[in-house]
């Protein structure tokens, strides 16, 4: 993983950031959140007064467990949503347009073929990530690829000079592998963040299941805050070697380019959160430019977000990212 340097927000733009807002003509704290966002932001920015944010989307698309038992649909739904994106008909571009901001899609690991679609990115990688009960998720080659393309965007879309960056994903079977990387960073028990189901096996026997699969790669750190930062990085690229994919590889990498460079990162889902992890954990300095954006009822996602001590800013009882 190429080397980078995370800086801490420039205290003195917040605190100049802080005093004028609370010499405007309102209330003490009246704006509540939206205060310390824009507080935040003068120490992101180093920018006392920061406005007129210039911003984007990226959505990196790739399959996952391509080789396992739950494989039925072999990438036909991850095709149709980014031919969605190709077209540019979905909501994402709609709210987008809005705003200005460009959105860019980057395929690098889908299990079907993409080239017909032109508005695209093609960096494919390998055709989906493998199943962690057959063999690690990708190699380490693999690996290095999607950090490296991950800090190659984050370097380019500075370069076209954008601050705030919404990453998103496409993909099937994404949730097995948010599992795991979530559970073995925040050290929560796979049970607590599975979901119920009306049939099939109880969650105990899922997570014993799950078990049987991950516990001979020795993925497990009893302490985090023990390990030096080399010691913390290389635990962290074992775990995306193990059962991270692709597209957390690919976001992970983006995460800390784009801190490097200042740029705020927004996440919303639990494929994009265990990046958010995998990140802050390489380098807690990341998590003072990371903001989650809404909350919804997902028990891998309020794990993460609970983790971190960060709540997501919009309350619309929404069930899906």
């Amino acid at each position: 993983m190429r080397t980078f340097t995370i800086e801490p927000l420039h205290a003195p733009s917040m605190e100049a950031c802080r005093l004028r807002i609370d010499n405007l003509t309102k209330p003490i704290y009246s704006l509540a959140t939206l205060e310390l966002i824009a507080e935040r932001f003068a120490g992101i920015l180093a920018e006392p007064q920061p406005n007129h944010l210039r911003y984007g989307v990226l959505v990196v698309a790739s399959d996952h467990l391509v080789d396992g038992p739950q494989n039925s649909q072999h990438g036909s739904e991850s095709y149709e949503a980014i031919k969605r994106f190709n077209e540019g008909r979905t909501a994402t571009q709609g709210a987008a347009s809005k705003l200005n901001a460009a959105v860019h899609v980057v395929n690098i690991g889908l299990e079907q073929d993409t080239v017909d679609l032109t508005n695209i990115d093609q960096q494919v990688i390998r055709k989906g990530s493998h199943f962690f009960g057959v063999e690690p998720a990708i190699s380490q080659e693999e690996l290095e690829s999607a950090l490296e393309l991950g800090f190659t965007y984050a370097d380019k879309l500075h370069n076209d000079g954008l601050q705030v960056v919404a990453i998103g994903n496409i993909g099937e079977r994404a949730f097995l592998d948010s599992l795991v990387t979530t559970a073995t960073i925040t050290g929560c028990e796979f049970s607590d963040i599975l979901v119920h189901t009306e049939c099939g096996p109880t969650i105990e026997q899922r997570a014993a299941h799950i078990h049987s699969f991950v516990d001979r790669f020795d993925i497990a750190v009893d302490d985090w805050s023990a390990l030096s930062e080399s010691e913390r990085r290389d635990a962290v690229l074992h775990l995306l070697h193990i059962a991270g994919g692709l597209d957390i590889a690919f976001l992970t990498g983006f995460i800390l380019g784009a801190a490097s460079h200042r740029m705020a990162v927004v996440f919303d889902n639990a494929v994009t959160g265990a990046a958010v992890l995998a990140a802050v954990t390489i380098e807690p300095l990341v998590k003072d430019y990371i903001f989650p954006s809404a909350v919804y009822e997902e028990p891998i996602h309020k794990a993460q977000c609970r983790f971190l001590g960060i709540k997501p800013c919009l309350h619309y009882n929404l069930q899906i990212d």
